[in-house]
């Protein structure tokens, strides 16, 4: 998480020295998403698209897939993207430097990662010792890997860290490393290979108030863009709702764009339906999002006393206007409290 900061200082500093970028009023959007790929996680986006919800709302929408959230946001901030799917941790870091940006929307609120481990592993308590699979130091597995080390009271140097391929279900397969912070389609195609494999923690069980990720904007494009922006939010919460109540029609997407075998998509789907891993209202709670921000806070990576308040970090008039027009979702499964 220290990296993140570093990185996101230099950001900021930089994003600040920028001009103003002259943003026309536009019925097309490009959003950049964290992964290619795409995880399951990832989807409102994608099945919004194929569903046609953005033609039906007004809009074009382009998705442009860079190695990482830290990449899409910095492509955000420059300019070369209007919508930003970023970790939250990252935007709100980001917002505490001093960059222009807001949340308008919240749909991946719970933080779906996991750690899959071999089958000697039982317990976190196990993890000392073993070779824990990051892809690079301050990388998103090696934080997530030592939050979950830091839970089981084991120092990082009490274990051995492991760099690997950006893949990292083959690692785990071929027994190179113990451990590995994997998506759950991810998880399920590696026990298919290695039935013993399991999962040791869940982040969003682990940790169940952080913010996982927004749809990251720009104060600029916000003003250039607005009616643009309020028909993604509307499409994207329809496509999250159609997700959670027809799973015929989304399956095929998934598949499709993911390029996993249909059984571990729809396994992988069943499960993230049961977890309630999407919110299908703003995904913007005040305690989420103040939780987030007081928890980098907490470890560092936001100075003490430039905590971003909640109206600093999200702009929630888009979500509002969209719910008002749709309704509150509240059920069948996964109602969410609103706002």
């Amino acid at each position: 998480m220290r990296n993140i900061c570093l990185m996101l200082v230099a950001l900021a500093a930089g994003t600040l020295a920028l001009p103003g970028t002259s943003q026309a009023q536009s019925n097309s959007l490009t959003v950049g998403m964290p992964t290619t790929p795409p995880n399951i996680v990832h989807m409102p986006v994608i099945v919004a698209n194929d569903l046609g919800l953005f033609k039906k709302n007004g809009i074009e929408v382009k998705t442009v897939a860079l190695a990482g959230g830290v990449k899409v946001f910095r492509a955000m901030l420059s300019g070369n993207l209007d919508i930003a799917q970023s970790p939250g941790t990252v935007t709100t870091i980001a917002i505490s430097k001093g960059s222009k940006v807001k949340g308008i929307l919240g749909t991946l609120y719970k933080f779906e990662a996991s750690m899959v481990v071999r089958g000697d592993i039982k317990t976190m308590a196990d993890l000392k010792g073993k070779r824990i699979g990051i892809q690079q130091p301050g990388g998103f597995a090696d934080i997530l890997s030592k939050i979950i080390l830091r839970r089981a009271k084991i120092s990082p140097k009490d274990v051995n860290f492991v760099s690997i391929a950006t893949e990292d279900v083959p690692a785990l397969v071929a027994n190179q490393v113990d451990t590995a912070i994997l998506h759950v389609e991810q998880e399920m195609l590696a026990r298919e290979k290695v039935p013993s494999l399991h999962a040791i923690a869940r982040m969003w069980e682990l940790q169940p108030k952080q913010m996982y990720t927004y749809y990251a904007v720009q104060d600029e494009t916000i003003k250039a863009k607005r009616a643009a922006l309020y028909a993604f939010v509307t499409s994207v919460i329809e496509a999250t709702r159609i997700m959670y109540t027809d799973k015929a029609r989304v399956l095929p997407i998934m598949v499709k764009h993911t390029g996993y075998p249909e059984k571990i998509v729809s396994d992988t789907y069943d499960f993230l339906v049961k977890s309630c891993i999407w919110d299908a209202n703003s995904g913007l709670s005040p305690e989420r999002v103040n939780f987030t921000a007081n928890l980098m806070t907490k470890v560092g990576n936001i100075e003490k006393g430039k905590t971003p308040t909640y109206d600093q970090i999200v702009d929630t008039t888009f979500a509002k206007k969209a719910i008002k027009d749709l309704g509150v979702w509240k059920g069948p499964v996964c109602a969410t409290a609103e706002f």
